[in-house]
C-alpha cells in the first residue's frame, strides 16, 4: 500500500518486539537485586541485634504440667522436655564439654509447687578437669521444705536470687555442652518447670544420666553417689549441697565414661541456648557437718544392700535418696515421720507405699544389728529414734540391750 515491502514490516515489528523483552527482563534483574540487598541488610540488623542479651520480661507464671505414671529414669534414647538422653543406643558421638547439674529442691513435685531451692553446675572436660563453677541458693518465694533432707533452713534463703535472676548464669555454663545429672530425669523436671515459670523455651540438647551410666558400669551395692565415690576411689564432700553432689558427679564422670569402652552416642547434638541477663551476686551456704555422733547408724546404713535402696522409679529413688541420706547423717529424729509421708506424697506415693519403704528399711536395719554381738543400750536408743521419726514408733519394741548373761549364754554356745 505504501510501497514498503511485507518482508522489511515484519522484520522491524520483530525487532521492536526483541527490544522491548530485553527492556523488561533487564529492568526485572535489577529490581531483584535491590530486593535481595534490603533483606540481605535486614538479616544484618536483625542479627546484629540477637547479641545483645535479653532481659527475661515479667510474665504471668505458666501452668507446670507433669507427664501422668511415674517417671522413668533418664535411659538412652529417652526424650524429655529440654534433653535427649544419650549413652549404648543409637546415634553419634557428641564431642564437647560436659555440665554436670545438682540440685536441691522443696519437695518432689513441681506441679504441686515444690521449686528449686539450691543450683550449682561444673563445667568439666572429659578427663573431669574442671573448667567452670558455680553453685547459689535460690529464693523459691515459698517455704522450703524438709530441713532434715538438705540441710537449707528459711533463714538460709533471705537474700539469695530467684531463679530467675540466676537462669542467664545456669545457661551459660550449659551453652555447648553436654548436660549430666544423677537422675537426670529429676533434674530435668525441675529446671524445665523453672524456665517455663519464665516462659523461657530451650531447643532440645544431649544429656546424660549419671546414675544409668553408674548402674551399666560400676558393681556397688547401690548407685548412691557416696558409694560410687568410695568404690571409684574418688574424694566425695561429706555436705550433702548441691555444690558437692555435682564435683562428686563431676569427678566420677571419666571413671564412668570409661566403663562404656566406647563413646557415648546422642539422637540430638548441640543447639545454641537463649542469652539471659547474667550478674545476680550468688548466695553461697557453707556445707553442713555431718551430725550422725559416733557413726555406727551411718555404717549400718551403708550396708543396706541395693534391693533396699534402690527403686523402680525415678521418684521413688529420689525420695529413698533423701531417706538414707537422712538415716546416714543421724538427720531423722521424732517428728519427722509428717514431713516424710509429706514428701513421699509429693513424689507419687500414697502413705502406705511410704510407710512399706520405711519398713523394708527398718528390717534390714534390724537383721545387721541382731548379727553383732552386742546391742548396746545407745545403739537401741538411736534404733528407737529413727524408728519413731520414720512413723513406725514401736518397730523395734522387742528388742533390748545386750546384758551379761546373754554375753555368757553366747560364749557358751
Amino acid at each position: 500500500m505504501f510501497g514498503v515491502p511485507i518482508e522489511v514490516l515484519v522484520g522491524v515489528l520483530v525487532a521492536t518486539g526483541l527490544g522491548l523483552l530485553a527492556a523488561l527482563f533487564l529492568a526485572e534483574r535489577s529490581s531483584s537485586r535491590r530486593a535481595a540487598r534490603k533483606r540481605a541488610a535486614r538479616k544484618r540488623q536483625a542479627a546484629g541485634a540477637s547479641r545483645t542479651p535479653a532481659v527475661p520480661a515479667r510474665r504471668t507464671p505458666v501452668p507446670v504440667a507433669e507427664p501422668d505414671g511415674p517417671l522413668a529414669f533418664a535411659e538412652p534414647g529417652l526424650r524429655g522436655g529440654l534433653f535427649q538422653y544419650g549413652g549404648d543406643a543409637s546415634g553419634l558421638p557428641v564431642e564437647a564439654p560436659y555440665a554436670v547439674l545438682a540440685i536441691e529442691t522443696t519437695g518432689l513435685s513441681p506441679a504441686k509447687g515444690d521449686r528449686i531451692v539450691e543450683i550449682a553446675v561444673v563445667r568439666v572436660d572429659a578427663r573431669g578437669r574442671v573448667e567452670d563453677e558455680y553453685a547459689t541458693l535460690i529464693d523459691p518465694g515459698r517455704d522450703v521444705g524438709p530441713l532434715f533432707v538438705h540441710g537449707i533452713a528459711n533463714s538460709d534463703v533471705l537474700d539469695a536470687p530467684t531463679f530467675e535472676e540466676v537462669a542467664g548464669e545456669v545457661l551459660a555454663r550449659m551453652e555447648g555442652a553436654v548436660v549430666v545429672a544423677h537422675n537426670a530425669a529429676f533434674v530435668e523436671r525441675f529446671l524445665a518447670a523453672e524456665l517455663a515459670r519464665m516462659d523461657v523455651a530451650l531447643p532440645l540438647n544431649p544429656a546424660l544420666c549419671a546414675l544409668w551410666l553408674a548402674r551399666r558400669t560400676m558393681r556397688t551395692p547401690d548407685s548412691r553417689l557416696p558409694t560410687l565415690a568410695r568404690a571409684a576411689g574418688v574424694p566425695a564432700d561429706d555436705a550433702h549441697t548441691a555444690r558437692a553432689d555435682a564435683r562428686t558427679v563431676a569427678a566420677l564422670l571419666p571413671r564412668l565414661l570409661g566403663g562404656m569402652g566406647t563413646p557415648p552416642r546422642y539422637l540430638t547434638g548441640l543447639r545454641a541456648l537463649p542469652e539471659l541477663h547474667r550478674g545476680a551476686a550468688p548466695r553461697i551456704r557453707a556445707g553442713e557437718p555431718r551430725t550422725g555422733g559416733d557413726g555406727w547408724l551411718a555404717s549400718m546404713v551403708a550396708r543396706l544392700p541395693r534391693s533396699v535402696v534402690e527403686a523402680p522409679q525415678a521418684d521413688a529413688q529420689r525420695y529413698l535418696d533423701a531417706l538414707v541420706l537422712a538415716l546416714a547423717e543421724g538427720r531423722i529424729v521424732g517428728g519427722e515421720a509428717q514431713h516424710l509421708l509429706r514428701l513421699g506424697g509429693s513424689a507419687g506415693l500414697g502413705a502406705e507405699q511410704v510407710l512399706a519403704l520405711h519398713r523394708r528399711c527398718l528390717d534390714h536395719l534390724r537383721a545387721t544389728a541382731l548379727e553383732g554381738v552386742i546391742l548396746t543400750t545407745a545403739e537401741l536408743r538411736q534404733l528407737k529414734t529413727v524408728a519413731s521419726g520414720l512413723g513406725l514408733a514401736d518397730f523395734f519394741d522387742d528388742l533390748r540391750p545386750t546384758s551379761p548373761q546373754d554375753l555368757l549364754a553366747a560364749r557358751l554356745r
